[in-house]
């Protein structure tokens, strides 16, 4: 088995399983959190309020394709929720494992002033997991672009950044816990390259110099 970055592969598979394919199942899609790489632990635990991310693609309701070997295509639905539910979810538990102090808001504006130090909110451009069965094995492919913007409360200062991740994996046949954790490793990669690109500095999350 192989696990690796491969945007191509990723974009390929994307593009094609989101244009074809017949009618199929429809299957709900979890992020395997037990998947994800513990995040490092930040010395100074900011408090940091998450309010809900803005799905902002144009299919709100699906997050990916399976394409069986017989080309048949089943459907891949988020787990719980919605797609905005399950990245803002993701965010909150990953946030609170780098040792933030991290609470759920119904939206930016309903933070109370003085209760927190950061809120972070986002946009979801893309979030798309794929599986594409053939005779003797099954290509998995996931991809997620968030933009991340934290608030400093003290100053009004704000961080605004684009992340892309992408991850892939062949396997002998399609099971979907490995495009669950393959989808949690992605979405931890972004969270981790976002965290490594800011430090605590006066209470506040600053670009890291």
């Amino acid at each position: 088995m192989r696990e690796s970055m491969c945007v191509a592969v990723v974009g390929i598979l994307g593009f094609v399983l989101m244009a074809c394919g017949g009618p199929g199942q429809t299957i709900p899609l979890s992020v395997n959190m037990d998947a994800v790489p513990a995040p490092a632990k930040i010395a100074d635990p900011l408090r940091v309020a998450v309010a809900p991310f803005e799905d902002i693609r144009a299919e709100k309701s699906i997050i990916g394709r399976y394409q069986h070997y017989d080309l048949s295509m089943d459907t891949l639905t988020p787990a719980g929720g919605s797609a905005a539910d399950q990245i803002t979810n993701f965010v909150v538990e990953y946030l609170k494992r780098a040792g933030f102090q991290v609470s759920r808001v119904r939206s930016a504006e309903a933070v109370a002033p003085g209760s927190v130090d950061v809120v972070l909110s986002g946009q979801i451009e893309w979030y798309w997991s794929v599986a594409v069965s053939w005779a003797v094995r099954t290509d998995l492919a996931t991809r997620n672009v968030l933009v991340l913007k934290a608030t400093n409360t003290g100053d009004g200062s704000t961080i605004r950044t684009t992340v892309v991740c992408d991850g892939t994996r062949t396997v002998a046949s399609f099971d979907l816990g490995d495009l669950e954790k393959l989808n949690g490793k992605a979405l931890g990669q972004t969270l981790a390259r976002f965290l490594a690109d800011v430090v605590v500095m006066d209470r506040t999350l600053q670009p890291r110099k």
